[in-house]
């Protein structure tokens, strides 16, 4: 008798070991993932700081080498026609904010939408831009890089 009711409190603290094994498991998996959830948005934070700011080497940084970046308006540009249309284009960005952002990480990829309204000039006549944007991060040795990014009018 004594034996089994021994072998009851062992079986019953296995149970207990593995269910608060399991919470934590299950909690770590939360914590990483908003961990990589924050890394891609601190990302983002400084690609819309170097647009703003006209910030060429953290430009190069951010964006993927194989990189499409879409507009609202349907044009289509790779890396380097990206940089060259955000550093000397006729828009210059005076503000950026983000409005409803949604990420998502899965892997070594993730997703982030958001409302971008921007303060800006073009051609030196002041505008505001208020548009939808989607971007396609992938991460890689060195950090979490733009690879897509398609912007559509509201």
């Amino acid at each position: 008798m004594r034996k089994l009711r021994n072998m009851k409190s062992r079986w019953f603290g296995a149970k207990w070991m593995l269910l608060v094994c399991s919470v934590f498991l299950i909690s770590a998996g939360a914590m990483a993932q908003s961990k990589e959830e924050a890394a891609v948005l601190k990302q983002l934070d400084r690609l819309n700081d170097a647009i703003v700011e006209k910030k060429e080497a953290v430009l190069k940084e951010v964006l993927h080498d194989a990189l499409w970046y879409g507009h609202s308006g349907g044009r289509l540009d790779d890396k380097k026609a990206a940089i060259e249309d955000i550093m000397n284009g006729p828009i210059d960005f005076l503000t950026l904010k983000m409005e409803d952002v949604k990420v998502q990480v899965a892997d070594n990829n993730a997703t982030v939408r958001f409302i971008f309204d921007s303060n800006a000039t073009n051609k030196g006549e002041s505008i505001n831009i208020r548009i939808g944007v989607m971007t396609v991060w992938k991460k890689d040795r060195s950090g979490w890089k733009l690879f897509a990014r398609q912007a559509y009018k509201l």
